[in-house]
């Protein structure tokens, strides 16, 4: 007859527990079912993320009908980035019948499932009604806390305002480290040691497609005496060239001259044309192998 211990509790239900000769006998099947279990959760959970890929693609081409079909089984589950893209569909109306109240309600479960660009996008809505900002910045630090660079701007700008400086210039850094440009540019004017120091962390952020770096760097060539760079980053902070493929030339040509040319305009008729040249020379080496940072945006996929 097979020995069997009995487990009580204080209140008298007892469990009948295999003697330990016994769970060595029982052991392999137990592993191998244990191992089934676990390739069986891998093998759902490996459906359901390539279930989201497909949803995530027709959303980015445009085919909303299809993504929402794709999202809404996979947000009543609590995939929070299906709960996120399909509630920007539903606020929006796109792909789906508008539905804002049931959005933002599937916005706010998306950010309570940690999302970063829901919780960001909460944050920003609760700002817009002047909520607590200890709420607002608690949406922000979750979604610092997942990388995300948009929320590490807004809570080192929130540091600064409280003169915590130490913290803030931790978040510029990370976000820096994670290639956000406009954090460089943040560095720059707060935190950088020398001259030196800022017009690198200026060039870097402006080399990653950071506009206000751009116009820095104009001011601080026309101090220097250069018109050529002054133009040039000045042409740069413009946003053309080299941010738009669909604009043409003379279209570049006339903002150019309407924003930049304050910086070469008191040079001679033969020296601002050999400006001018130097300055398509100087355009021609940025731009060469340029490749501009793609700002947060909400309800975008990359």
């Amino acid at each position: 007859m097979k020995t069997l211990i009995a487990h009580c509790s204080k209140s008298a239900v007892c469990k009948t527990v295999p003697h330990k000769s016994e769970t060595s006998a029982l052991r392999p099947t137990a592993l191998m079912l244990a191992a089934s279990l676990t390739l069986a959760t891998f093998a759902s959970q490996a459906d359901a993320s390539s279930v989201l890929d497909d949803g995530i693609s027709a959303y980015r081409h445009g085919d909303f009908e299809k993504s929402a079909q794709v999202f809404a089984p996979l947000a009543d589950q609590g995939n929070a980035t299906a709960q996120y893209l399909l509630s920007c569909q539903m606020i929006n109306g796109v792909g789906v019948k508008a539905n804002e109240d049931a959005g933002w309600t599937m916005m706010k479960a998306s950010a309570g499932n940690k999302n970063p660009d829901a919780s960001i996008v909460m944050a920003r809505k609760l700002e817009a009604t002047g909520a607590p900002a200890d709420l607002i910045r608690t949406l922000y630090q979750q979604a610092a806390d997942q990388g995300q660079t948009q929320a590490m701007l807004w809570l080192a700008l929130d540091a600064l305002d409280q003169g915590k400086t130490a913290p803030a210039k931790e978040y510029l850094t990370t976000a820096w480290e994670a290639d956000d440009p406009r954090a460089a540019t943040l560095l720059a004017n707060r935190f950088a040691a020398s001259d030196t120091a800022r017009y690198q962390y200026l060039r870097q952020a402006a080399e990653r497609g950071e506009m206000r770096a751009a116009a820095y760097l104009a001011e601080e060539a026309k101090s220097l005496g250069d018109p050529a760079e002054a133009v040039g980053w000045c042409a740069i902070a413009t946003g053309l060239p080299g941010h738009s493929e669909d604009v043409d030339w003379k279209t570049i040509g006339d903002a150019v001259e309407k924003n930049c040319g304050k910086f070469d305009k008191d040079l001679e008729p033969t020296e601002r044309a050999a400006n001018r040249e130097r300055v398509d020379q100087f355009l021609a080496r940025f731009f060469d192998g340029y490749k501009p940072w793609t700002p947060w945006r909400a309800c975008s996929v990359n």
